[in-house]
């Protein structure tokens, strides 16, 4: 039977719940009725608030715009967009992951404090138009409060969830003044060229506009990300043709593989590295960790290792359940300079192992990834295709010209094994230690980086129910990344991957997580229930789902020459929604303590056991 065969007919075996899947003392579970209960919720409370906007006297006197605006102005807006996310915060809380009190806090912390800044957005912009005559525009103003609010929530919800404790980091980026001025530079450019689109609205982006393309907050604030981060792509790609050889370098190499009931697979997985081995031209030694596995995981990964011809390895036994034991204990083991680990359900292609290895020639690189594919037999496969083109294929390569790339995902990722044993090897009882590992070796001054010609294959969830599992889990992990390592955020760290890339995640998740009550909320404006004046027109409400990640995903699909995947920019422009709504659920799982979490003192992890490191 061939891997496609395999993983076609045995791939639903796989819906499995894991220690990792939900750490306990950081999340809890979230029962099917909750997001919708917010989302319901949302709806009710949205609905009165704009109801009593527009049709009492009273509030109409004071909030003409229809708004909580807090200054009378003359013009109008199209989005009443406090009155969305007092709606969103409100509704969130009422159904988070915590105790009567906690969440009563949460939603008085998070009303409060973005009342009291539109109030002060607002006495600011009146006290500008008193002393030199000109009134801000309300879309400004709203944009502003838009933000502000975005942030106020994944803040609030970062401060007050249940976090790792934060790891003692040793933050020396490279090139931090080369870094520094790349970035003012690049972000001044795409914020004058957006400024200068938004100007001139040429007839191609009416069009855009038309077809949902670009947003009705004005093609200005949609095009200054997509611009910002194709000059950064742009820009590494520059590095890596000045930086880069295709000589081979081959030395010996240890692949770590932890499996828990992957007896369907497995057999696969080391058949497809016993390919990679025989191009590769080196020694590589195979550890397979049998992870508290119920199957026959162990009995089928000896048997195709004694199978193989050209790697040699043994399976170890790691009693403790979670990945992160069952790491530790292979990385404990290895005796080569380097190491990889694999996932028990990814099969690599036959140059991975030497492509990924030649950029270790360069004794500044501490880690390295490549770029899954999938088959596109189903609909998340095909979602999936398009999705790992834009995230690895395109931001990851983006965010490596700033020396900030902080994921390298565990699928297959591979390290200078020194790094790994030093920073104490993977930590358990968090969403993604892969991510936290690549994160601290960037920081000590290592470069990390995503090769687009590495390849494999990764098994993409067969089932809602999988799907569902995976990604609270990894929609989790930004949180508990940017909780674990919060020692490289502070400004005085000079770290754009720390102050700028890990809030960054956390704005984007708040962003994704509210996106459908933000097209529902569209939609009741638009149905004109409430409003007496304008409404927001269709493609303004519509490019919220499409927009310009539209753009970006042909972009970059285009980018890396895979052609066949814009048949999938459909699929994914739907599974994006579906993501939207696993996030809502994942921030719900993030247990809501009682009090605001205050900065402890890092901790300072051991070193891993180096029993067989040389």
């Amino acid at each position: 039977m061939n891997i496609g065969a395999a993983k076609k007919t045995q791939a639903s075996q796989n819906d499995f719940w894991s220690v990792d899947s939900q750490p306990e003392k950081l999340s809890g579970p979230v029962a099917l009725w909750r997001a919708p209960a917010v989302l319901a919720t949302f709806m009710v409370l949205c609905s009165l608030g704009l109801y009593a906007l527009h049709h009492s006297s009273f509030l109409n006197y004071f909030f003409p715009t229809g708004d909580w605006v807090f200054v009378r102005v003359r013009d109008q807006h199209f989005v009443a967009i406090r009155q969305f996310l007092l709606s969103y915060f409100v509704a969130f809380g009422l159904f988070s992951n915590g105790s009567a009190r906690a969440r009563a806090r949460l939603i008085l912390a998070m009303v409060g404090y973005f009342l009291a800044f539109c109030l002060i957005l607002d006495l600011s912009a009146n006290a500008i138009y008193q002393v030199t005559g000109l009134l801000p525009a309300l879309n400004v103003q709203q944009i502003a409060a838009g933000v502000v609010g975005f942030a106020i929530f994944s803040t609030q919800v970062f401060g007050r969830g249940a976090m790792p404790e934060t790891v003692a980091m040793t933050v020396t980026p490279r090139r931090r003044l080369v870094v520094a001025a790349r970035f003012v530079i690049i972000t001044v450019l795409a914020a004058f060229i957006s400024m200068k689109v938004n100007q001139s609205n040429p007839a191609i982006v009416s069009w855009l506009r038309h077809w949902a393309l670009l947003g009705g907050l004005g093609p200005g604030v949609f095009l200054f990300l997509p611009s910002l981060f194709l000059m950064l792509f742009i820009l590494s790609l520059w590095d890596r043709i000045w930086s880069e050889k295709d000589d081979r370098y081959c030395p010996p190499l240890s692949v770590v593989v932890p499996a828990h009931n992957e007896e369907y697979i497995l057999a696969h997985t080391i058949a497809s590295l016993d390919a990679a081995a025989e191009r590769y031209g080196g020694d590589v030694t195979l550890l397979v960790v049998n992870n508290n596995s119920s199957d026959n995981t162990f009995a089928v990964a000896q048997k195709a290792l004694e199978q193989a011809a050209h790697l040699t390895g043994r399976v170890l036994e790691e009693a403790r359940a979670g990945k992160a034991h069952a790491l530790n204990l292979g990385f404990s083991q290895v005796e080569t300079e380097f190491v990889i680990r694999i996932d028990a359900d990814t099969q690599i292609e036959a140059d991975a192992l030497w492509r990924a290895m030649s950029h270790f020639a360069n004794p500044e690189v501490g880690c390295v990834g490549g770029v899954p594919r999938t088959r596109g037999r189903s609909f998340f496969e095909r979602a999936r295709q398009a999705e790992v083109l834009v995230n690895h294929g395109y931001y990851s390569i983006a965010t490596d010209s700033l020396e900030a790339l902080v994921a390298v995902p565990g699928m297959f990722a591979a390290y200078r094994t020194a790094l790994t044993h030093e920073l104490g090897g993977f930590s358990f009882g968090l969403n993604g230690e892969d991510s936290e590992m690549s994160m601290r070796i960037g920081e000590m001054g290592y470069h990390v980086m995503v090769d687009p010609r590495v390849h494999y294959e990764s098994e993409v969830p067969a089932t809602m129910h999988h799907m569902r599992e995976q990604r609270m889990r990894w929609f989790r992990s930004s949180f508990h990344i940017a909780a674990r390592c919060a020692d490289a955020s502070h400004l005085h760290r000079a770290s754009i991957r720390g102050s700028i890339i890990l809030p960054l995640m956390l704005f984007n998740a708040a962003v994704r997580g509210m996106t459908i009550c933000l097209i529902f909320f569209g939609f009741v404006e638009y149905m004109d229930l409430f409003a007496r004046d304008l409404r927001p027109q269709l493609h303004a409400i519509f490019s919220v789902a499409i927009g310009a990640p539209f753009l970006v995903s042909v972009m970059a699909i285009c980018i890396n020459r895979a052609w066949y995947a814009l048949l999938y920019v459909p699929e994914y422009t739907l599974f994006r929604l579906l993501r939207s709504y696993f996030t809502l659920e994942s921030m719900l799982s993030i247990k809501i303590t009682e009090r605001v979490r205050k900065e402890k003192r890092p901790v300072t992890l051991p070193a891993l056991p180096q029993l067989g490191h040389k």
